[in-house]
């Protein structure tokens, strides 16, 4: 995985949750798939792997708890900017 194809994959994850009737499910499918594609060979170690990964594994608690769900939205639409 490119860093590239990283932010696609984010982004896409962003835009689910973002959506006016936010599709949980499949927000949890993309997580899950992005977060095994981390550890393909070849994936460079460059990026905020800590913060990505608890992005990734925390959707639930982005669904329940509004407050921390805005919180890590923020940080990526921040990273996702950045970079």
């Amino acid at each position: 995985m490119t860093l590239e194809e990283l932010k696609i994959e984010l982004a896409a994850i962003l835009g689910e949750e973002e959506a006016p009737h936010a599709n949980w499910e499949s927000v949890e499918f993309l997580s899950e798939q992005t977060y095994l594609r981390l550890n393909e060979f070849g994936t460079p170690q460059d990026f905020p792997r800590e913060d990505v990964i608890g992005y990734l594994g925390g959707f639930v608690r982005r669904r329940l708890d509004k407050r921390f769900g805005e919180q890590q939205r923020q940080w990526l639409r921040s990273y996702l900017r950045a970079s």
